[in-house]
């Protein structure tokens, strides 16, 4: 109840998008009249929707990402229209009336690339630090006025803005001209302007954020890590150097406190109390960086329950690098369902790219429709959405239950080849042995599946040990525990847990009966289709690659498990398995390889995933350099599984 107060009173600010620019009310019918804020005000979230979970209203808070790209970086490498896109007013337009339309009333600014000009190299003027300065005072009035119309059509549109922010960053000329040295924080280093902590890059901060947020009265918050280039203790950073700019601003903006990275009993002691600012909320990751389940893994509800500050889940989709369709309303719907029970859940962040609508259009508004409008699920909006894109019912009814069926073939892979960090992301295109093998310092992954499941999926290596250790009769004798009539009759305790499990072997013919299911819905929705037929070929190519994924997916993690089986000291057996699986590995990727060059990549070069076999060698590669490299991967087999000399 300590931070009931200040809850309230943070949430009972919400829609600041309406504030003096004229917003049509019909946007807004979600919110109570009661609670609307007074013009004056403009802070952020409110809420008197804050326990929006059960009742069937709104989640106050419907928010997704955008990028910002910086024009004249991306003109000077050569991607002219990118820098186009960035000054044409009526792309900006189209994009947030579709947004609004769909139901966001948020947008998440990423600023691109945020590693090589930061917000701080180009949104302000820097007037307290001159030294700071990359561009001429032309460029930097172009900017101010452009972004700011930016900032001031998304608010008209009912749609507040928050800004990415990270720390520690200045700019090259301010880090050259102090003798910055950069730092290095979790093995990347960034540059001269990254990661400095002192009393002047403290004052920098303080000075820039109160800059920033007088240079945009349209601009209601920030959303950042205290984690990535911060040395010392990251939670205090707060309160040194973000909250004194906040307050300086004069402007009392939210502050949306990424948890990434940061020790949770810092996050309590120097960010949660209210005293410290009352306008923090915090954004929890949903799935780590991607998308393994639909529900928020256990451990990031603690953030939200404990704390008792407004809290959004961020749900990044990064495990899709192949660019197959995540296109599933019913995922959406069940993610909305399971986020409203969360205490303090306040709405969502979703990383959705513009550039991906194609594969993720019905998702995309799945979501912002059942936070805006919560009710039981229908298949009637999609249906009907499908069915005008493609001309007949039928083929609309197919492509929606692929579309369902293919949704869970990325997240079921990645809860068993599961790390959740973007930087080890290549499970689409790809899926390589070293999420399973013990060879060097990969020791530490592989023995966790995605949290969300509790224990009743098997790790690989645990079921592999386990089998391995228990020898002969446990191997005969039924190892998954299905079979009450083999021994020990007591299959319930074979496994010794809370709920029956799930084998690998189990768990990955599921999803190649998934990948049946979705080629084979799309295959009857070609049959009807009268219009659209390129994008429905394009569809049908995709769930055709899912089924060749499937199959190569089952076939390499049931390699993965007799191989560790038998370096585990398992019967002779399984090494002559591991053998003969890894060859068929081999052959399934070359035909889903080979498919997805042709139809989906259409021998562009552009879909990649990871390369090497070894876990440090992960270049980009091409569908075609992956099919050497799953070649290099069978080659240095008996490596990865470490395998004695001469076994």
């Amino acid at each position: 109840m300590r931070h009931l107060a200040a809850l309230t009173a943070s949430l009972l600010i919400f829609m600041v998008a309406a504030m003096s620019h004229g917003r049509d009310d019909a946007r807004t019918n979600d919110i109570d009249p009661m609670t609307r804020p007074e013009p004056a005000v403009r802070r952020g979230l409110s809420a008197g929707g804050i326990r929006s979970n059960g009742n069937g209203s709104a989640l106050p808070i419907r928010m997704c990402r955008i990028q910002l790209k910086h024009p004249y970086y991306f003109a000077d490498l050569g991607h002219s229209a990118t820098a186009l896109e960035f000054w044409d007013k009526q792309r900006w337009e189209r994009v947030l009336t579709d947004r609004a339309a769909e139901g966001y009333n948020a947008i998440y600014w990423w600023i691109s690339p945020w590693t090589i000009k930061p917000w701080q190299s180009w949104l302000i003027a820097h007037r307290d630090f001159p030294e700071a300065r990359e561009l001429t005072p032309e460029q930097s009035e172009r900017f101010i006025e452009h972004i700011g119309w930016i900032f001031r059509k998304a608010h008209e549109l009912g749609m507040m803005n928050f800004l990415h922010n990270q720390c520690i960053a200045t700019t090259k000329p301010f880090a050259e001209a102090h003798g910055l040295q950069g730092k290095s924080v979790g093995g990347e280093f960034r540059g001269i302007e990254w990661g400095d902590r002192n009393e002047l890059t403290t004052r920098f901060t303080e000075l820039t954020l109160a800059e920033l947020f007088q240079t945009y009265e349209d601009l209601d918050g920030m959303i950042g890590p205290m984690g990535d280039v911060l040395p010392g203790k990251r939670s205090s950073w707060y309160k040194e150097a973000i909250v004194p700019g906040l307050k300086l601003s004069g402007r009392d903006p939210i502050y949306i406190v990424m948890t990434w990275q940061l020790p949770f009993d810092d996050f309590l002691e120097d960010i949660a109390p209210p005293e410290i600012y009352p306008n923090t909320w915090i954004n929890v990751d949903f799935n780590g960086e991607m998308i393994t389940d639909n529900r928020p893994y256990p451990i990031y509800l603690r953030w939200a329950e404990q704390s008792g500050l407004p809290t959004i889940f961020e749900i990044l989709d990064l495990n899709f690098e192949g660019n197959l369709p995540f296109n599933s309303p019913k995922f959406a719907f069940d993610i909305i369902k399971n986020l409203r029970k969360v205490d303090n859940c306040v709405g969502f962040n979703y990383w959705g790219e513009a550039w991906r609508d194609r594969e993720t259009y019905l998702f995309r508004k799945a979501l912002g429709h059942y936070a805006k409008q919560f009710g039981p699920y229908s298949e009637e909006p999609w249906l009907a959405i499908l069915e005008e894109k493609f001309g007949d019912r039928a083929a609309a009814e197919h492509f929606l239950r692929a579309y369902d069926a293919s949704a869970w073939i990325t997240p079921e892979v990645c809860a068993i080849a599961w790390c959740p960090i973007a930087t080890l992301q290549g499970r689409q295109l790809s899926l390589k042995y070293w999420y399973f093998s013990n060879m060097g310092k990969n020791l530490r992954i592989g023995y966790y599946n995605g949290t969300a499941r509790g224990t009743t999926l098997l790790p690989v290596k645990y079921y592999a040990w386990v089998v391995a250790e228990l020898g002969e009769d446990w191997v005969a004798g039924n190892p998954v525990g299905n079979d009450e009539t083999v021994p020990p009759h007591e299959q319930l305790y074979k496994w010794e847990l809370a709920d029956h499990p799930v084998a690998p072997h189990e768990h990955m013919e599921r999803i190649r009966l998934l990948g049946q299911q979705a080629q084979r819905e799309a295959e009857e929705a070609m049959k009807t289709v009268k219009q659209n037929n390129d994008e429905a070929t394009e569809v049908y190519h995709a769930m055709t690659a899912y089924k060749l994924l499937a199959a190569y997916y089952e076939r390499k993690v049931l390699a993965a498990t007799s191989a560790l089986i038998y370096g585990f000291g398992g019967p002779e057996e399984y090494r002559a398995k591991a053998e003969r699986l890894a060859d068929e590995v081999v052959d399934l990727y070359e035909q889903a390889a080979h498919y997805i060059w042709e139809h989906v990549d259409r021998k562009q070069g552009r879909l990649k995933g990871w390369g090497g076999w070894h876990m440090g060698e992960r270049p980009p590669s091409t569908l075609l350099e992956l099919i050497e490299a799953e070649k290099e991967e069978r080659a240095h087999f008996s490596k990865l599984f470490n395998w004695s000399p001469g076994s």
